[in-house]
């Protein structure tokens, strides 16, 4: 997967769960204002690789809707496939934890790494090729890194 697949579904994300979205033409018109031109087979693709389902609401009108367990969650399966398609080391140093990525991956890492939640970080500062997690000391440094790495495959 590459990054602007990443960086689409996410969008694509972030429409369904902030907005009532009943139709892959709606979608297709948001990511349009937002400079994204899709089809509709890449866009059905990425609706079903996020999870995405119809449900029907209380007024009869079909909705579209993330899972929202963090298993099946649509930003964190989102984080975990660009942590495994960009990612190229993880290494903790002093309170800090370095993670290299290819090159102009660093956002995309950086923010992947905030949706997963995890204890202990304080910060992240992405690059162009490098993320720089910071922690409260050496000891979540390591747990953090552990954490990161654990998530690639």
């Amino acid at each position: 997967m590459n990054k602007s697949t990443i960086q689409r579904q996410r969008l694509i994300a972030e429409f369904i769960d902030s907005q009532t979205i009943s139709s892959q033409n709606q979608l297709k018109g948001l990511l349009k204002k937002n400079n994204v031109i899709i089809t509709q087979a890449t866009l059905s693709r990425d609706l079903n690789e996020l999870g995405a389902v119809k449900k029907r609401l209380k007024n009869g009108r079909l909705v579209y809707l993330l899972p929202q367990n963090q298993d099946n969650n649509a930003q964190f399966k989102i984080a975990i496939k660009a942590l495994n398609d960009f990612v190229i080391e993880v290494q903790p140093v002093s309170n800090q934890v370095v993670v290299k990525t290819t090159t102009a991956a660093a956002q995309v890492i950086a923010e992947s790494i905030d949706n997963l939640y995890l204890d202990g970080i304080v910060a992240s500062i992405a690059g162009d090729n490098v993320v720089l997690v910071i922690t409260a000391d050496q000891k979540n440094a390591k747990q953090v890194a552990k954490a990161i790495e654990e998530y690639i495959e």
